[in-house]
């Protein structure tokens, strides 16, 4: 007899201590266990008939009956469907199902009312629950067949569980058991092809959501990975520029003054960079503050730096995405930096304006900006141009429409202004 393949249920089995694990693999599966209740079912059987059933007209009949039944019950045994809960398309499963049907259906009444239905039982149940319908129908037509002809052949007469009745009534009674047996198997098979879907969805639903958290967890990388980037290549870019005006001071006319400004500036820029980076940091995460004040907090900052910035909030203060907040805080700091860098010394007005639908932010010079830089009123190098990674018009309004949101940037009557605009 074939080894059983290994069964499917324990892959299932949950997340079990090594110990554990090993016993449950000792034990015997579901499928393992039904297969030895049918190899036991056949022995039982023949037992019953040998030892209970009393001789009746035909005993040679029964024997040749009862010897076709069991050789076909251990073949229909030898070819179980391991890998598969049916056997629909397994064309000798269904053969064999329908000699044991005849045969044991047959044996039954041929030599008076037996305990050879249990053999017909046992193929009429397994018919209606792994077989397809029309396989089943012929299981049982088949047994009906066996129960007809050994009841021909047995006589009009018959004495049985029910003392001596006629034939018919015995040949009915035991149809109609089968047909009961039928529909429970029917039953059956249609709740474990329900179960099977039930697995399958539960698969499938869960390799979604697996692909949902990775989807989520590589764009949530991504956007970390963008701001830190952002912030440290606009620092860093900044800071080596100063430097290297610094070095060239020194080296070329031996400027110290300058040099020593040169070197200042670039701590300042230092110093932004590592508090923009706490910023970005405490922005990324959910206890993130409201926008109000992170912009409140950046405008102090300008403040202390000697920049003259004004921050005016209209309208009732409403929680925001953290994606949209951190893209107004993304646009008022790039818009605040270009201010400082094309137009030091002028005053920049910060507005934040929470409108229905959606919120608004404008930052505006105190005049026009140009599209480069030019050189400082001082005789100076000119201020160096934002640079890095997502920052300038297009970074801005790159983050914006990531966000559902628009930009619009441009130099006006009243100087260059910025307009940020976000659902919400």
């Amino acid at each position: 007899m074939p080894s059983p393949a290994p069964d499917s249920d324990l892959a299932t089995l949950p997340d079990l201590r090594p110990p554990q694990r090993r016993v449950a693999a000792l034990l015997p599966s579901p499928s393992q266990v039904e297969w030895l209740l049918h190899l036991g079912l056949l022995p039982l059987t023949l037992a019953q008939v040998v030892f209970t059933q009393q001789p009746g007209p035909h005993p040679e009949l029964l024997s040749a009956s009862l010897v076709v039944a069991s050789l076909a019950w251990v073949g229909w045994l030898w070819v179980w469907p391991w890998r598969s809960e049916t056997f629909g398309g397994s064309t000798r499963a269904a053969l064999l199902l329908v000699v044991i049907a005849f045969a044991s259906g047959f044996a039954t009444l041929v030599d008076g009312p037996g305990w050879s239905a249990n053999l017909l039982a046992g193929a009429v149940l397994e018919a209606g629950a792994r077989a397809r319908w029309r396989t089943a129908s012929g299981v049982l037509l088949s047994g009906g067949l066996g129960l007809a002809t050994g009841g021909w052949l047995l006589g009009r007469a018959a004495i049985g569980i029910f003392g001596q009745l006629p034939t018919e009534l015995y040949v009915v009674f035991y149809l109609f058991l089968c047909g009961c047996l039928l529909l429970t198997g029917l039953a059956r098979g249609l709740r474990r092809e329900q179960l099977a879907q039930a697995r399958l969805l539960l698969s499938q639903r869960q390799d979604v959501m697996a692909a949902r958290e990775r989807a989520a967890a590589l764009g949530e990388r991504s956007r970390i990975a963008r701001e830190i980037h952002d912030i440290l290549a606009h620092s860093l870019a900044d800071l080596a520029i100063q430097l290297e005006l610094a070095d060239a001071l020194l080296s070329d006319s031996g400027d110290r003054s300058g040099a020593l400004e040169r070197v200042r500036h670039a701590h300042r820029l230092a110093s932004d960079g590592l508090e923009e980076t706490r910023r970005a940091i405490h922005a990324l995460r959910s206890d993130a503050p409201p926008l109000p004040e992170a912009l409140a907090a950046m405008v102090n900052a300008y403040h202390r730096s000697g920049s003259s910035v004004d921050l005016q909030v209209e309208g009732s203060p409403r929680p925001l995405a953290a994606a949209s907040g951190l893209a107004m805080l993304r646009t008022a700091q790039e818009a605040l930096a270009n201010s400082h860098q094309h137009a030091a010394g002028q005053p920049v007005h910060v507005g934040l304006s929470y409108q229905p639908g959606r919120v608004a932010l404008s930052v505006r010079s105190g005049t026009r900006m140009s599209q480069s830089p030019g050189p400082r009123k001082d005789g100076g190098p000119p201020p160096p141009a934002a640079v890095g990674g997502g920052y300038g018009l297009a970074g801005m309004r790159e983050r914006l429409l990531l966000v559902g949101g628009t930009l619009a940037a441009g130099p006006g009557r009243d100087g260059w202004s910025v307009i940020a605009e976000v659902p919400g």
